[in-house]
């Protein structure tokens, strides 16, 4: 099929990747070839000054040659308004690798009539999936509206086990939200957290990385690893009383996920 260039731009804004990174898409490699995958969340841009951490992030990432994949977990703005978020995706758009993005409760702008309006003229609304190198990738919208303390809507619950339906056990899946299922997370722990979880009873659920809570949080749970990251913001602080800004690297292998927090400068 040959494409327009307005249906190619508008392919390029629905994937939320720049032109250089359409050709990167699949996670690509063989089944059981090592990749890495960079996740950042919660830059809380509000105007031009706030977006230069995230653009020191995006420098850092580019300069990863291993970094196949960047995924943005929310807040990528402050109240969700449009010159947030369009500043926001001027940054992620400097990416050289692909990036796939969930939105955050400040990525709703709830004095609109249609409160996600703002995100979807600058990121594809929905749930994504991403398969490669034996793995399975889900991002999903946790938000209920601008909520910090949520519970996952019906709807989502139900797209999950569409995803999951007919995978194969022994299939490694890792998930990516913005609100927190660690079991022990300080605060916003997802209402429903077990019932989504569930969903993956009988398969290899790996990994859930989200943020949200801004600190590092780690802990592992019958062999799935949670965690929050840090926020990436000069205009927000973290929760856990730490200075370090940054995001996090997932380092997957077969069967297996490691992780690293990487500093930026504030």
């Amino acid at each position: 099929m040959q494409l327009t260039r307005r249906q190619f731009l508008g392919l390029i804004g629905a994937l939320g990747a720049s032109p250089s990174a359409l050709a990167g898409l699949k996670l690509g490699g063989k089944k059981g070839k090592a990749f890495t995958v960079a996740a950042i969340n919660d830059t809380h841009v509000l105007d031009a000054r706030s977006t230069g951490i995230v653009n020191r992030a995006v420098n850092h990432i580019n300069a990863n040659a291993d970094v196949c994949l960047t995924l943005v977990l929310g807040d990528l703005a402050t109240d969700g308004k449009l010159g947030e978020l369009k500043l926001a995706k001027q940054c992620f758009d400097r990416l050289e690798k692909p990036y796939l993005v969930v939105p955050g409760n400040h990525d709703v702008d709830m004095t609109s009539q249609q409160i996600y309006g703002n995100y979807e003229r600058c990121f594809k609304l929905g749930n994504w999936t991403k398969k490669g190198n034996g793995w399975l990738f889900l991002g999903f919208d946790s938000c209920e509206g601008a909520g910090s303390d949520v519970t996952v809507r019906a709807d989502q619950i139900e797209w999950l086990r569409k995803q999951v339906k007919g995978v194969k056990p022994e299939r490694p899946i890792a998930i990516f939200a913005h609100h927190p299922f660690n079991p022990h997370t300080k605060k916003y722990l997802v209402k429903n957290a077990e019932e989504v979880l569930s969903v993956f009873s009988g398969h290899n659920l790996k990994l859930v990385a989200t943020g949200h809570w801004h600190g590092n949080q780690v802990e592992e749970r019958d062999g799935v690893l949670f965690t929050t990251t840090a926020c990436c913001s000069s205009t927000r602080g973290n929760f856990d009383d730490t200075t370090a800004k940054g995001y996090r690297l997932f380092h997957f292998g077969t069967d297996s996920v490691d992780h690293e927090f990487v500093v930026v400068q504030a």
